[in-house]
């Protein structure tokens, strides 16, 4: 009888913990998400500026092509990002991601050098200050996005959690 007093508490204290455990890890994947989520609108928004420079009636060049395929292959890696959300145990989909952010950043350098000329200097001005907002807007949600999956990897390596942690479903982020 003894044994069973002390047997149902450590049994509901154990059960207590799981729950704790699986909320803060539930709690820490969705600030990832949410994360993630802020970073392809940083992202769509330099695409949303890339095609306002592409739709422009200016004569197509090099450069324009470029720019345009660059812009074509970060929406395709964005669309495999958003269904991924970068939570896998495989690292392409975020290194493929800053590939193509880095491609399509060098496509716009080289965009706007070959077009300063053609593009009246007021609406050249206006793209880039559209452009600068969007690249610092998806800069500063890559920073939050890495730090909420570094927080959410150090809490899947904690010792009393990283017991369970694959038990329950948990697999560590990708950061970008």
């Amino acid at each position: 009888m003894g044994e069973s007093v002390l047997l149902w508490p450590m049994v509901a204290l154990l059960a207590c913990w799981l729950v704790g455990v699986h909320a803060r890890l539930k709690r820490l994947r969705s600030a990832c998400w949410l994360a993630v989520d802020n970073l392809d609108r940083g992202l769509q928004s330099l695409l949303l500026v890339a095609k306002e420079a592409l739709d422009r009636p200016d004569p197509a060049t090099k450069a324009h092509e470029v720019l345009t395929v660059a812009a074509l292959q970060l929406s395709l890696t964005l669309k495999t990002m958003k269904s991924a959300k970068l939570m896998t145990r495989r690292q392409d989909d975020a290194i493929a991601l800053s590939t193509q952010w880095v491609e399509i950043l060098d496509a716009w350098e080289l965009f706007c050098s070959v077009h300063k000329d053609v593009i009246e200097p007021q609406a050249l001005q206006a793209l880039l200050s559209a452009w600068d907002e969007a690249q610092n807007h998806a800069m500063f949600a890559k920073t939050t996005a890495n730090q909420s999956m570094r927080d959410y990897n150090a809490a899947l390596q904690q010792v009393p959690a990283s017991w369970v942690a694959g038990r329950m479903g948990f697999i560590p982020a990708t950061p970008v």
